[in-house]
């Protein structure tokens, strides 16, 4: 296991993302029908402006069960919540050619469970979680 290996080895590119007016209804449809936890919020010239984390996001749901009538409330919810809303918006951020080292420490000292990936000019272009540091650690045996 190589952690001066580049973010980019490990990082995820496939990325679902939102914009800051995205309403909760979006996040909820990306969370259902991918297999994530974490969803970055983009400005209109794709900067990282936030965060949604699966957690923050089942925390402005919670309470509700699967009654008729708690069902009419979370949609209610859904639809009156904005991304800008529920993000967290300072979010520390990675560029793609720093070591796996570097999210190994913000991850751990910060109890992050994700942190976007940047490019050269500034754009993102991938997601490092704590499931793809886990993944390394388990295929290095």
């Amino acid at each position: 296991m190589d952690l001066n290996a580049p973010i980019s080895t490990i990082m995820s590119t496939e990325l679902k993302t939102v914009a800051p007016d995205s309403p909760a209804t979006e996040i909820d449809t990306l969370f259902k029908e991918n297999r994530i936890h974490h969803i970055p919020v983009l400005d209109e010239k794709r900067k990282v402006v936030g965060i949604v984390g699966k957690s923050d996001f089942l925390y402005l749901l919670r309470g509700y069960t699967s009654h008729e009538t708690d069902r009419f409330r979370e949609t209610a919810k859904l639809r009156a919540f904005k991304a800008m809303e529920i993000m967290k918006e300072e979010v520390e951020t990675l560029r793609d050619s720093d070591p796996i080292r570097e999210a190994v420490r913000l991850l751990a000292e910060n109890r992050y469970q994700a942190l976007p990936v940047l490019d050269d000019k500034n754009s993102i272009c991938g997601i490092v979680t704590t499931h793809d540091i886990l993944d390394l650690v388990n295929k290095a045996g």
